[in-house]
């Protein structure tokens, strides 16, 4: 498959090695072949020599420079702040590489209408939903962990929350509480934008090597979402063809955005314990989905991965009687991050990384979205 055309044109020769640097080692550099100029004339040469370009990121000054060479071909102004040149394309010149390229993938899919052709070839991400029928019970603490080591073992993942008290700003900062909003009203006026939109808003965490939304600032969107706008969400993620694994973090209801978000998931991870608020809790949450959707909600119950939280080591494989369910591991207790201390950083916790990576082996997390996954799903499915 061919890589799209990314041309960049600044006066720094640095910047562009650093650049060149972090594109070889990023999923990025499967979808993007960079050329880079920082003399003016050989940018001039280059473009009335018809070599293809999907992607022109330049310096205002040099844009000036080169004069009219430039064809209808999408542009990025590279600026030092936005707002300098209004009705073009702005992405800010020096900010974390991988926010640059997002942002400069965002220009090209507005203007296209569409991702790349070599990202929306790679196929269906995974999608995981993390769901508990009870709060406190670990359900966020799961899920961003298992992102984050899913990231870290070089998997291109996305993490969406879905909660209507979604306190991930903790971590992730407040910094576009508009994004989500954003979002829902593209698949709600304008679905076939929305991967475009997502391209603009996803964000690159840079320590836990993931993308992410930023969390919304109004709850009132979560109680006015309906089902089928969460599906075209997860879809839009999980479509693009840029990620292997979305995990989907949910919260404690028993709604239509969950019996959505089940459907569109390959497995669902359910966090329970052994305390008996909490078995009673799920079997009254699995009694409501089967009253509620019927042969819809048992459909997905094949999803269902029970797992115990606040266990010692990584959980043994056991039956719950009660429940009629098989347990199919478990994760540890951590009590510093219930006394208030990083959740981030877990290098410390080989616990429960160790009860992590047992789950993604488990249920088949590791393997490759895309081409890999369409060929390995009947083994990952037995």
């Amino acid at each position: 498959m061919n890589r799209q055309q990314l041309i960049v044109a600044v006066k720094e020769a640095g910047y562009i090695e650093r650049l060149a640097d972090y594109i070889r080692q990023a999923p990025f550099g499967e979808q993007w072949q960079l050329t880079a100029f920082t003399n003016p004339n050989a940018l001039r040469q280059f473009i009335r020599a018809g070599y293809p370009i999907d992607l022109l990121a330049v310096h205002p000054s040099l844009l000036e420079e080169i004069g009219d060479a430039v064809p209808a071909i999408p542009t990025a102004l590279l600026v030092a702040r936005i707002g300098q040149f209004q009705g073009r394309a702005e992405v800010l010149q020096f900010q974390p590489l991988p926010q640059l390229l997002n942002a400069l993938a965002a220009v090209h899919a507005a203007h296209t209408g569409t991702l790349a052709q070599a990202d929306r070839n790679r196929g269906r991400a995974k999608v995981a939903a993390v769901y508990a029928a009870v709060g406190g019970i670990g359900k966020t603490t799961l899920a961003i962990q298992l992102a984050q080591q899913l990231g870290g073992r070089e998997e291109r993942v996305f993490y969406l929350n879905l909660e209507q008290w979604n306190a991930t700003s903790i971590w992730f900062g407040d910094e576009g509480q508009d994004d989500f909003s954003r979002m829902l009203y593209t698949v709600q006026a304008h679905p076939n934008k929305s991967q475009a939109v997502l391209a603009e808003l996803r964000r690159r965490h840079p320590v836990l090597k993931l993308d992410y939304m930023a969390p919304s600032g109004n709850a009132e969107e979560r109680l006015t979402m309906k089902a089928e706008q969460a599906k075209q969400i997860i879809a839009a993620v999980a479509d693009s063809g840029q990620y292997d694994v979305v995990v989907v973090d949910l919260d404690s209801r028993m709604d239509p955005i969950h019996q959505a978000a089940f459907e569109e998931a390959d497995v669902i991870i359910w966090l329970l314990s052994k305390e008996p608020v909490v078995i009673r809790k799920t079997s009254m949450a699995l009694r409501y989905g089967e009253q509620k959707w019927g042969d819809a909600f048992q459909q997905q119950r094949r999803k269902f991965r029970f797992v115990d939280s606040f266990v010692h080591g990584s959980g043994e494989m056991s039956f719950n009687e009660t429940l009629q369910v098989r347990i199919e591991g478990g994760i540890p207790y951590v009590a510093e991050w219930s006394e208030g201390r990083q959740l981030l950083d877990a290098s410390g916790y080989a616990a429960y990384r160790s009860a992590v990576e047992s789950l993604m082996n488990r249920f088949a997390l590791l393997e490759r979205g895309g081409e890999d996954a369409r060929r390995n799903g009947t083994a990952a499915q037995s």
